[in-house]
């Protein structure tokens, strides 16, 4: 920058061109009025008379004068003048621009980027070397100094990431190349404390002077909130009015728009300067399973989405059995056991088949029931993409129609099998480990949980791929089998404690949650990959701003870089591990950064009246005049040509 007294320049090379200003007047003067045409039919009686008002030979001065003043204008306005600029430092040796790139840089992007590119030209026109470090993680070696101006093509380009800011780990080799002392640091904060930022400040300062510009504006996030009921919490740095959160989704003709409106509630601290704030998601379970994103209202950032998964949408459950079965003895209702296990997570519903299936719900517990009238239109239910639960019981053991029902994932042997009984020589038997390609993957067995009586399967080629769970000896315990669109779930045990301690555990609860999930989630093929549950697939992946993108050459995540969150490579998004769908938002707890001994760059600081507006604007009022000027001149010339035609 140029500075001549109170006015600098930000381009003052431009200022060349105010010595072409005498060239351009000699020009326009040397230039005469536009010819005008005279007739008259006795040109010959002309000859020899002086016209008493010639016609002037050079433009007239003061039209000169505006248009020369208009040019200067034009030029002075596209150097860049600002009126009393703040005070820059002297190039002090290389320069090194830090930028935060995650999540939370992304509200104020352009003017983070218009502040380090008015950084790097300046450090371009003083002749220094310039280092560049996009702190979202793709950092790696030795970070080069090169020409200010291509590291300022390269910021033009770059975007924030959809995960958190990330530093190198390896200090010493990243500043290998910047000198030991006289390095001036320009870092643009996000103003989130993040790993390894202390030693990459405490690096940096060894070196020379750090200069951190931090965010103009609070930073928000919001996090999904596991629990019985879902909820979002929204995170602030700053003490300031929560926005409302939107909840994005599908109207019933399939448009993306609004659906609901969700008000924070009061706050709460959490420490450092920042508050935190809950988002109750009090909305009916018809409307919640359309939501397909909350967003912080007026926020472009991944931090301020929370994508719905499986875990978010509230499934309509229809409980049938025999509700009058051992009534005023509610420990022995099977009912009640699953009531228990699916009302905090479910919407549920009782009552005879034929009404529940009239309620399109999205799961049917069938407990303890064969031969019913309505299995024909369970059935097509089923094909049309609903999820049936069975368990077994007496009644089912000892039914004749047991190998006449259609809706049941394998055949079964009338009886049953008593393992543990008083009439048995056996123990009861323990749950196998869950297979890794199942629904239950990844859940915990405990050790006192038995089986002592269940319904055996026959023998059959697909018995093990249709077997979700087996007990101790190899034989199953939950069986699945495909219908059309939908599935059909049969727990070979009761759903109380009549034949197994099952009921009374936490995995109980687990179970059915896992299973629930899966209602319509997609297709429920039994025969998923191996392996498949310990990689998560992205299907659908955020920028830094929070929109949504189709994945790229998607790369599955292994199931522990899944669990730790965001990190790079690992952008916000859905994700698909064999039949659960699950969103990994970006949104956490918001930790301020403190810059001991380094100098901070306030926004809020006087950086001068930028003029190039003005300057330009009165170029343009002096071309108006300028024609205005043209127009009378020329409108003179013909009232004297008149006066001579007359």
């Amino acid at each position: 920058m140029l500075t001549l007294g109170p006015i600098g320049f930000l381009a003052p090379w431009l200022l060349a061109g105010l010595l072409a200003l005498p060239v351009i007047w000699l020009i326009l003067r040397a230039m005469p009025p536009a010819p005008r045409l005279q007739k008259f039919p006795g040109t010959r009686l002309l000859l020899g008379l002086r016209d008493a008002q010639p016609v002037a030979r050079h433009t007239p001065w003061w039209l000169l004068l505006l248009r020369v003043l208009a040019i200067a204008a034009l030029i002075l306005g596209f150097a860049g003048p600002v009126w009393k600029p703040a005070p820059e430092q002297a190039a002090q040796g290389p320069l090194m621009v830090v930028m935060d790139a995650g999540w939370a840089a992304a509200p104020d992007w352009a003017e983070r980027q218009a502040r380090a590119i008015r950084a790097l030209e300046r450090a371009s026109a003083a002749g220094q070397p310039s280092a560049l470090l996009l702190a979202d993680g793709s950092a790696k070696g030795i970070l080069p100094f090169e020409p200010a101006d291509i590291l300022a093509a390269q910021l033009r380009a770059s975007q924030p990431a959809a995960w958190e800011t990330a530093y190198p780990t390896d200090m010493a080799q990243l500043l290998s190349a910047a000198p030991a002392s006289g390095l001036s640091t320009l870092w643009l904060s996000d103003g989130i404390d993040h790993p390894g930022r202390g030693a990459l400040l405490s690096a940096l300062q060894r070196r020379g002077t750090v200069t951190v510009v931090p965010p103009p504006r609070p930073r928000l996030a919001l996090e999904a909130v596991a629990g019985d009921q879902p909820a979002l919490r929204m995170h602030l740095s700053g003490d300031i009015a929560p926005p409302a959160v939107l909840a994005i989704g599908t109207d019933p003709q399939g448009t993306p728009r609004q659906l609901a409106r969700l008000e924070p509630g009061p706050p709460v601290a959490a420490g450092g300067g920042s508050t935190s704030r809950p988002v109750p998601i009090d909305l009916p379970s018809e409307l919640r399973n359309r939501i397909t994103r909350f967003e912080i209202e007026g926020q472009d950032s991944a931090g301020a989405v929370v994508l719905a998964d499986d875990s978010t949408r509230r499934r309509k459950v229809a409980l049938v059995g025999d509700a009058r079965a051992n009534e005023g003895q509610r420990l022995l209702s099977p009912l009640h056991y699953l009531r228990r296990a699916l009302a905090p997570r479910t919407d549920l519903i009782e009552g005879g088949l034929a009404d529940m299936l009239q309620a399109a719900p999205d799961v049917v517990v069938l407990v303890d029931q064969i031969a019913l009238p309505e299995s024909e239109d369970l059935q097509e239910w089923v094909a049309e993409g609903g999820l049936l639960i069975r368990f077994s019981g007496p009644r089912m053991g000892g039914s004749q129609y047991l190998a006449d029902e259609a809706l049941l994932p394998v055949r079964l042997r009338a009886g049953g099998r008593d393992i543990g009984g008083a009439l048995s020589w056996g123990e009861p038997r323990n749950i196998h480990a869950f297979p890794a390609d199942g629904p239950f993957a990844g859940l915990s067995v405990p050790p006192d949980a038995t089986i002592r009586a269940q319904l055996l399967a026959e023998p059959s080629p697909d018995l093990a791929e249709r077997t979700l769970a087996g007990l101790s000896d190899g034989t199953p315990l939950v069986t699945r089998a495909v219908i059309g669109q939908g599935q059909v779930v049969l727990f070979h045990t009761t759903a109380n404690a009549e034949w197994s301690n099952l009921a009374i555990s936490g995995l109980f609860v687990e179970m059915l949650d896992r299973l629930v999930q899966t209602a319509r989630a997609g297709a429920a093929t039994p025969d998923a990959q191996a392996g498949q549950d310990v990689f998560w697939t992205p299907l659908l992946h955020l920028d830094g701003f929070g929109r949504a993108l189709e994945p790229q050459d998607p790369v599955p995540v292994p199931a522990e870089s899944f669990g730790k969150g965001t990190a790079p490579g690992i952008p916000a998004g859905l994700y698909r591990s064999g039949e659960r769908i699950a969103a990994l938002n970006a949104g956490r707890p918001l930790d301020p950064a403190a810059w001991p001994g380094a100098q901070i760059e306030r926004g809020s600081a006087p950086q001068g009246i930028d003029l190039r507006g003005w300057l330009l604007l009165a170029a343009a009022v002096l071309f108006a005049l300028d024609a205005l000027g043209s127009a009378w001149l020329a409108r003179g010339g013909l009232r004297r040509n008149r006066g001579v035609t007359a």
